[in-house]
């Protein structure tokens, strides 16, 4: 049963961190608030929430900011209030997370009534097999959580742009936890070889790539139909500065769509790969740009 949604107003200060945000410069604004876009169809604010706590449960840690612009346009007063009563219905909760610069920004995670909630809204969407998720990761991981949700964002706007459709995303622990959890049945079923051929086996249904008898496991995949509708998977990367050259090059290989964390990120994916050089050391030349998705 779906709880009801509380109506009064909260009391955080969407705006205050917004302006502080602006401050670091870390988010471009053309003025207080962006206009509602004739083109697009009115939401409600049950709308906008729902799709909010949808968000927070597929993605595990979703940056404040980013459901202010992403689900209430940018409008810090509609974000204050529907994020609020999200928070009273005891569906999320706040988290304080530090950029790889040091700054300090909010977080939205899960609680385990909101992965519940969130579970009902995505079947109530069209997405029965969306998996969900309570709680945050390490504090250390909380920020790259953040730079995933960006990520899967542009991607799912590109494929939106040619006509396709988004039915489905898949985040790293979903992706390892099936590929874990198959082979260990077989292990315990049979043996060892039975359980790398489930693992082999499990990793080509779902997409993933193998390299040298290892399974290569995206930041997040995206099923989608497109345009002509036929069905595709997306598998997205977000790189940090830690990144090695050989793990960039053998994902930019396997086709993942890279997206690097910071300046610094996409300096590090251009050098492993050359930097669209065809003389690139071991990696071969630079397909395209990778977007940087700032913390």
């Amino acid at each position: 049963m779906t709880a009801r949604m509380p109506d009064r107003e909260p009391g955080g200060d969407v705006r205050r961190e917004g302006r502080a945000d602006e401050r670091a410069g870390r988010r471009e604004r053309s003025g207080h608030r962006r206009e509602y876009d004739a083109r697009q169809p009115r939401r409600t604010v049950e709308a906008r929430i729902a799709a909010a706590v949808r968000d927070v449960g597929a993605f595990r840690a979703v940056a404040l900011r980013d459901l202010v612009e992403r689900q209430f346009d940018g409008h810090p007063y509609a974000a204050r209030r529907g994020i609020g009563r999200a928070e009273r219905a005891g569906w999320v909760e706040r988290r304080k997370a530090h950029g790889p610069k040091g700054g300090e920004f909010t977080v939205l995670v899960a609680t385990p009534a909101g992965a519940a909630q969130a579970e009902t809204l995505w079947r109530a969407a069209g997405r029965p097999t969306q998996r969900t998720f309570s709680g945050a990761v390490k504090l250390s991981e909380i920020g790259h959580d953040v730079a995933v949700y960006r990520a899967v964002n542009a991607a799912q706007a590109r494929i939106e742009a040619a006509g396709g459709r988004v039915t489905l995303v898949r985040i790293d622990a979903e992706l390892k936890g099936q590929v874990a959890r198959r082979s260990e049945r077989a292990r315990q079923a049979a043996n060892r070889a039975a359980a790398e051929e489930e693992r082999l086996r499990v990793a080509a249904a779902l997409g993933l790539p193998v390299e040298d008898g290892r399974v290569l496991v995206p930041d997040a995949q995206i099923e989608y139909v497109d345009a002509a509708g036929r069905s595709g998977r997306c598998n997205v990367e977000v790189a940090s500065e830690h990144y090695r050259g050989r793990a960039i090059r053998a994902k930019a290989k396997a086709g993942f769509a890279l997206y690097a964390a910071s300046a610094h990120a996409a300096r590090t994916v251009r050098r492993a790969l050359g930097g669209g050089s065809d003389r690139s050391r071991g990696g071969g030349r630079l397909r395209q740009e990778p977007e940087v998705i700032e913390l």
